[in-house]
């Protein structure tokens, strides 16, 4: 078996979380498929990068052909958006990670539609994972989605919010398996410890993050700031700022020497920032997997909005008892919210994944039980 492994790659990337999920997932298909050869699949970059009405005019014809299911067409508008016929050659299966990828704005989504629509024509296994689905409504995605994904042979979302999304639009067959980062293995208290003795950090601080939902201006400094004021006054201790995404850096330096911060960034890895984010007193965050990261070593987090409702999704799968908050926040609120969370007495259920059978044979079914243990 030779899995092409197609998505958010880790080669390049500097986020966390891409690099945390296709961990787990690599894990966890090393469990399972022991004997498995797996390839990382690596995109060509996309033409017309300044002509984007002609990228336009090819994905959306693209689209065309496959909702009238015109092979030859698809064909050629990939190959005009430099997709060739030999991405996966020798790949038996396809194992599409959609994190990120299955959202409204996304620059591939069309690309990858095409994609896996041809390599089912072709006989290949397909199997999509780890997803939020966040189409915005927009029915033309909605339609596409359904088209292609109605051929693949395992689907799976990662919170409830893209479950229901998915099953209301018409996907059928698909499974709720919290994200891969899950299925990692749980660092033990020493290893947490010796990683975090090598940044030379406070004894006691607090960790934050930026949000998907800023962006490098005034406006979204100014949330920011206000945020780490907050938390500043309330707590009276050190804090660090985790920031790996290219918005998260600029605000962080923009107020490192305002408010003292500590900030953890590239090239620094996943399970150093983990570990730091393990050792805390406690998150306030707007980014999904470091909201994940606290869960699961059981440090309380404040969460706040990103750009879709994944943070919504990943609240209600931990069955947490806040929602994510505004970044219009008064003081009071996050007081309140803060204070919530030290009357819980059991924040944190284990979230596992049990089974990872992703990649069903043509002759053998598979199911794939996920649970909660308390």
């Amino acid at each position: 078996m030779k899995i092409g492994l197609i998505g958010l790659s880790t080669d390049k990337t500097i986020n966390w979380g891409s690099q945390a999920t296709s961990a787990g997932i690599r894990y966890m298909l090393k469990k399972q498929y022991p004997n498995a050869e797996l390839i990382q699949i690596t995109l060509p970059v996309l033409p017309f990068k300044k002509l984007k009405l002609l990228r336009r005019y090819n994905e959306n014809t693209l689209v065309n052909a496959i909702l009238s299911d015109h092979l030859k067409k698809v064909h050629y508008y990939l190959k005009k958006l430099n997709m060739n016929e030999n991405i996966f050659d020798g790949c038996t299966h396809i194992l599409f990670n959609g994190e990120g990828m299955i959202h409204y704005k996304s620059g591939y989504i069309r690309v990858f539609m095409g994609l896996m629509y041809r390599e089912k024509k072709q006989g290949k296994i397909v199997s999509a994972i780890n997803q939020t689905v966040d189409l915005n409504n927009n029915k033309l995605l909605e339609k596409l989605l359904v088209k292609v994904y109605n051929t693949f042979d395992f689907i799976s979302v990662r919170e409830p919010f893209s479950y229901e999304y998915v099953k209301k639009i018409g996907i059928q067959n698909v499974k709720l398996i919290p994200d891969a980062v899950y299925g990692l293995p749980r660092m033990g208290k020493s290893e947490v410890d010796d990683i975090v003795k090598r940044y030379n950090l406070p004894k006691k601080y607090i960790t934050v993050t930026g949000s998907s939902i800023l962006k490098r201006d005034k406006k979204s400094l100014v949330k920011m700031r206000k945020i780490i004021q907050y938390v500043q006054e309330y707590f009276e201790i050190s804090i660090v700022f985790m920031a790996n995404a290219k918005t998260d850096i600029w605000l962080a330096h923009k107020l490192k020497n305002e408010f003292d911060l500590t900030i953890i960034e590239p090239p620094v890895k996943y399970q150093d920032a983990m570990a730091i984010i393990a050792n805390s007193e406690i998150l306030i965050r707007g980014r999904q997997h470091p909201n994940i990261f606290a869960y699961i070593y059981k440090v309380p987090y404040i969460p706040l909005k990103g750009n879709t409702f994944k943070n919504e999704g990943v609240a209600k799968l931990q069955d947490y008892p806040l929602l994510p908050l505004s970044w219009d926040l008064k003081k009071e609120e996050l007081v309140t919210a803060i204070e919530t969370l030290k009357e819980q007495e059991r924040l944190f259920p284990i979230i596992t994944i049990d089974s990872f059978n992703i990649l069903p044979s043509k002759d053998k079914k598979y199911e794939n039980i996920t649970h909660r243990k308390f």
